[in-house]
């Protein structure tokens, strides 16, 4: 498609001279534009999938281009989950273009020696693509199928749940390697989610891990034998039956959580409690479903 300059690029990604409905109007630009990004509606699971041949790596294009795809799908009623996977071969997303951080750097270069207005970098229109994945209403999960690193990480740190399939590749925050650090909530989502004394060794080295190590670690939940976009189906099909306030409230309340002291967090979830049984037919009838059928759960 058609080639933008490094600076046109760098001015989207730092955001103070673009709002987002023009960012998104570019990747309609051309009339023989490829789409990079895909998003399916499947019996309730929302599935997007990025694909960026040769290298995988995520780029400006392909975040303008998911954005409208994470609003449709979290807005839709009959989506219960959305899944994020690649679609190469081994490939989940590699990392973010250095070459299109490297333009966003002489950006911001210039704009600060002429003393303009400057975006803060996390309320950029695009780097605010991570925050709508982690604030999605639905449950989300990461199916990574291959090499997940820098802004790939981070984008399956933002999913509630990871799966990985088995093999010969790496996941990890690696940005050190090549002199930045994470910027896009890749510190403190990985800080959450091992504790702050495996993040910053792993930050600071820029620690990378096959699957089975990182589940070890607890960077990722299951990893799978093969097909892991097969068995992240299985999994969100499991979420297809829940009453969708319910499965939001536990988002809201574990993810606010951080945030607020361990009074507060209860308050709020005795708030969203007693808003559910009052308010939510399903959740009163699989509540007299499991009374019926003699109080017992599947195991799972």
């Amino acid at each position: 498609f058609k080639q933008k300059t490094a600076y046109e690029i760098g001015v989207r990604l730092v955001g103070s001279e673009m709002c987002i409905r023009d960012s998104l109007k570019l990747i309609k630009f051309d009339e023989v534009f490829m789409s990079l990004v895909t998003s399916e509606k499947d019996n309730g699971i929302g599935i997007i999938t990025f694909n960026n041949p040769p290298k995988g790596f995520l780029t400006s294009e392909m975040i303008a281009e998911t954005i409208p795809m994470i609003e449709d799908l979290d807005n839709d009623d009959s989506i219960k989950t959305v899944i994020f996977t690649g679609g190469m071969p081994g490939v989940f997303i590699k990392h973010f273009s250095v070459e299109e951080i490297l333009a966003m750097s002489a950006v911001i270069k210039e704009r600060r020696k002429k003393g303009l207005y400057e975006t803060r970098h996390t309320r950029a229109p695009l780097r605010m693509f991570w925050e709508n994945i982690d604030n999605m209403k639905k449950p989300t999960i990461a199916a990574i199928n291959g090499y997940c690193g820098g802004g790939g990480c981070e984008l399956a740190l933002a999913c509630d749940i990871r799966i990985a399939e088995k093999g010969d590749y790496t996941i990890g925050q690696m940005e050190i390697l090549v002199g930045i650090i994470p910027g896009a909530g890749g510190t403190t989502r990985l800080a959450r989610l091992v504790g702050p004394g495996k993040a910053l060794e792993w930050v600071l080295r820029g620690r990378t891990f096959y699957p089975e190590e990182a589940k070890e670690e607890g960077l990722v939940h299951h990893v799978v034998q093969k097909n892991v976009l097969g068995e992240a189906k299985k999994m969100a099909s499991e979420f297809l039956d829940k009453p969708p306030f319910a499965l939001q409230s536990i988002k809201q309340v574990i993810k606010n959580s951080w945030n607020k002291s361990t009074q507060e967090s209860v308050d709020e979830e005795g708030d969203l409690f007693a808003n559910l049984i009052a308010n939510d037919d399903q959740a009163i009838e699989m509540m007299e479903e499991y009374i019926k059928d003699g109080h017992n759960f599947d195991k799972f």
